[in-house]
């Protein structure tokens, strides 16, 4: 994998392990993901001025609406499942789903082709992911902890849906367009599907709303966005997504330290074979 794709992908990780945290201590998750959306939108704008719409074609709006859709799709599973269980349990399944479903469809589709080490690496991420819940059987026993292993592995697919799809965007019209395309037509479905399932989630702009962590999720969603999709264009998506779930180990140690979620030891060995696993995709060509 270039260096410059690991650094992008390594980069993007930490981005989304730290909005994740922030999504999850918020109990206004719906309001403030939406709401981040659009203040991304706003913040990255004049990109538009750079790039003429009328340059982009009916396929790449196609390939926009569609990543825009599972993009939607996944922001409502996250916060139903973040509303369900712990983040150091739900984020590992939402992350680990992912590379389990692009890495085959990723060399049926693509025609990609892994190296034996990349294979290895790819196979020591998703083991680690679900080799950290060994003995969490019967944490997932309850019907709310159900609940938020399906919308886990829901989102996960979400994810796996829109990287396929983005693997051919990048491809289609320059990333930083695309990208702002991507997240606004997501921002508008979002807003939308608010406004029609009504009462609390009904859109509104308050004025007491957590501005502030609005605005911190909206910077390190969109750079972690625009992060991944400049690597897709130098690496393999099978790589990309794989090592993009290193996140899950910064996701373990924020949990133990400020929500006072303590890894358990199958954890800190998941989280070892993520590492092997980014150093294997790493070293791999």
């Amino acid at each position: 994998m270039p260096p410059a794709a690991l650094l992008l992908v390594l980069g993007a990780a930490v981005c989304h392990s730290l909005w994740n945290l922030l999504l999850k201590s918020e109990p206004r998750r719906l309001e403030v993901q939406s709401g981040a959306l659009v203040v991304a939108v706003l913040l990255a704008s004049p990109v538009l001025l750079l790039y003429p719409l009328g340059v982009i074609s009916p396929y790449a709006w196609l390939l926009i609406v569609l990543s825009a859709l599972f993009e939607t799709a996944y922001v409502f599973c996250l916060t139903g499942a973040y509303a369900a269980g712990d983040l150091s349990l739900v984020y590992p399944v939402a992350r680990g789903t992912a590379p389990l479903v692009v890495a085959p469809l990723a060399v049926a589709i693509f025609g990609e082709r892994l190296s034996l080490i990349g294979g290895l690496g790819i196979a020591l991420v998703v083991g680690g992911i679900y080799g950290s819940h060994v003995g969490t059987a019967g944490h997932w026993s309850a019907a709310g902890s159900r609940r938020a292993l399906g919308l886990a592995v829901l989102t996960g697919t979400m994810t796996a849906g829109y990287s396929l799809v983005n693997r051919m965007g990048v491809r289609a019209m320059p990333v930083p367009l695309y990208g702002v395309l991507v997240i606004g037509i997501n921002a508008v479905l979002v807003l939308l599907a608010r406004q029609l399932l009504g009462g609390e989630l009904a859109l509104s702009i308050r004025r007491d709303a957590p501005w502030g962590r609005i605005l911190v999720v909206a910077v390190l969603m969109m750079g972690a966005y625009l992060a991944v999709l400049m690597a897709m264009t130098l690496a393999p998506v099978s790589y990309v997504v794989a090592a993009r779930e290193t996140s899950i180990v910064v996701t373990v140690i924020l949990g133990a330290l400020v929500l006072s979620e303590p890894p358990s030891p199958p954890r800190l060995v998941g989280a070892l074979a993520i590492f092997a696993g980014l150093v294997a995709i790493a070293l791999s060509r």
